[in-house]
């Protein structure tokens, strides 16, 4: 009983750290929580989603299609807590914390088998891969990039815990060839493809990486494989027959590097270079697939920037928190000796962490935002065994040195997760308000409170997809809503929105387009309303106290 003490010990440090004061931090809930949100409530009172869709493999959610497994996540929960933002984000905390398990299994896995010589496996079986199993669920319980995204409604949180628990079970499989192993791997990987769209590049790339770089396994046992494989099929056919009937692949065509004009534009500029624009050398050099072949390429190295790991993190606010990266800058000294150990074991199975780190990335390098904190997300599982296994280089010192060194290495780090919980809880709020729709719980709860003054209601839609968070916090009847609205034509992102449900109306409201809107409730961003002569009824602020609506009895 006692070698399992500090591993519940990390994992109650790990769910502190991502459950306490869950629903107010981050502040606000964004577009895409309460679209799942309301999705699971609407799935839960009718068996449809917002848009009368009956029980959905996917989600039409502003036009687009998005996996539909975290809104049945969500179901039981909102049950049981309601529609709130607390039972929104409570899925991806409880699977961030068993991410921090399944990262411990994974680690304890690939380091199970000992060595003969005075390298990782020395010290007994399994000694070494229960020690880096534990640094590897610490420094996963404490990492920002991971403590970001489990606090949040993200469905790319509970795809890489699935992916881990399924590469947890294929290692065991390679090790003890046991059928139940090679399906419940199965299971997991393939159910991560209905959480969230990146996995469906991820998780067959890294499926097919492992089955060639360990073919002989599934060659010596073709009957498994062949049972494994029938599996995946029937898991995976609602999954294809509803890409193949329905626009569920969308998502690339507005996100992804084609929807990008810029390599064509270079090609171009490039070709107007040669003499002559039809000559062999320019058609070879500058052409399309050349341009976006150096683009994605780019985009792929992006992911492995400095800057974007361990100083600055993302440019999207939502998926950052101020003057910070997404690994400690201590990560950086023991990810290094990490690469450098791991290079000289000849341990077969570390193939594993090179292949998914290599390939980690390329979902997010398909698309023109990057480097992608999001879309790159999975990344954190093989970097931080890598940094887990460089904290070895401690037992190479004498005892009271290497005493000395783990204080002095606790305390920096005891330190930098101190200096994130500020930055993420406190300032992250104040300098970037309007990540998280800050503002519109409270502007919604008044609305509802005096709508019934007004024949219309005008809000502004200068903070994405306001119709769905005004669905989510009034509760709206998903009957009343399902085939009473209509969606917008796609904007150049391929996203739509709906403009009118009910008295509401969802547009742009500068003063002079809505002036003329007698008998209206007007809510507006701050800079659209003029500071004299007009009736501004109620002012709602950001937590940095500058406005973030003003409300128009007009």
């Amino acid at each position: 009983m006692k070698r399992y003490i500090p591993i519940l010990l990390i994992l109650i440090l790990a769910t502190v750290l991502r459950v306490w004061n869950i629903t107010n931090s981050p502040s606000g809930l964004n577009a895409d929580e309460a679209a799942l949100g309301y999705n699971a409530y609407s799935l839960m009172l009718t068996g449809r989603d917002e848009h009368g869709h009956s029980w959905p493999v996917n989600l039409e959610s502003f036009g687009d299609f998005k996996p539909a497994g975290y809104a049945y996540l969500l179901i039981p929960f909102i049950k049981v807590f309601g529609l709130t933002e607390f039972a929104v984000r409570l899925p991806s905390a409880i699977f961030g914390v068993l991410g921090v398990l399944g990262v411990y299994l994974l680690t304890n896995a690939l380091y199970l088998t000992p060595s003969p010589s005075p390298k990782l496996g020395e010290g007994g079986p399994g000694r070494v891969g229960e020690v880096l199993g534990l640094i590897s669920a610490l420094l996963l319980a404490i990492s920002p990039w991971h403590l970001h995204f489990s606090r949040g409604a993200w469905e790319v949180n509970v795809s890489t815990t699935l992916i881990v628990f399924g590469m947890w079970f294929l290692v065991k499989w390679l090790k003890n060839p046991k059928i139940h192993y090679l399906l419940l791997a199965t299971c997991h990987l393939s159910l991560s493809l209905y959480t969230y769209q990146s996995s469906r590049v991820i998780v067959p790339l890294l499926g097919l990486g492992i089955f060639i770089l360990y073919f002989k396994n599934f060659r010596e046992n073709l009957k498994q494989t062949i049972i494994a494989g029938i599996m995946l099929l029937l898991i995976l056919l609602p999954l294809i027959v509803s890409i193949i009937k329905s626009d569920a692949a969308s998502r690339l065509s507005g996100v992804g590097i084609l929807a990008d004009t810029g390599p064509t534009e270079r090609a171009k500029e490039l070709r107007n270079q040669h003499e002559s624009l039809n000559s062999i050398p320019s058609k070879l050099l500058h052409n399309r697939p050349v341009q976006y072949g150096l683009r994605f390429i780019q985009n792929y190295l992006d992911h492995f920037d400095g800057n974007f790991l361990f100083i600055n993190g993302d440019v999207i606010e939502r998926n950052k928190v101020p003057e910070m990266g997404l690994f400690y800058l201590t990560d950086i000294l023991f990810l290094v000796i990490g690469v450098v150990y791991l290079i000289k074991q000849d341990n077969k199975y570390i193939k594993i962490i090179w292949l998914w780190l290599l390939i980690a990335p390329i979902a997010a390098a398909m698309t023109f935002q990057t480097p992608h904190a999001l879309r790159a997300f999975n990344m954190v599982i093989p970097m931080t065994i890598i940094i887990a296994t460089g904290f070895v280089f401690i037992k190479e010192y004498p005892f009271r040195l290497k005493r000395i060194l783990l204080f002095v290495v606790i305390g920096l780090y005891v330190f930098q997760l101190g200096d994130y919980l500020y930055k993420y809880h406190v300032r992250y709020p104040k300098e970037y308000p309007a990540a998280w729709e800050y503002g519109f719980k409270e502007l919604v709860a008044y609305t509802e409170s005096v709508k019934d003054k007004y024949p219309k209601v005008w809000v502004t839609d200068k903070y994405d997809q306001p119709y769905i968070l005004f669905l989510f916090y009034s509760k709206y009847d998903p009957r009343k809503f399902q085939g009473n609205h209509t969606l917008t034509f796609r904007d150049k992102f391929n996203f739509s929105t709906v403009r009118d449900y009910d008295k509401y109306h969802f547009e742009s409201a500068p003063w002079d387009k809505v002036r003329n809107q007698h008998s209206a409730l007007i809510i507006a961003a701050p800079e659209d309303i003029p500071d004299r002569g007009v009736d501004v009824i109620k002012t709602i602020n950001f937590p940095n106290a500058l406005p973030a609506f003003k409300i128009v009895s007009n």
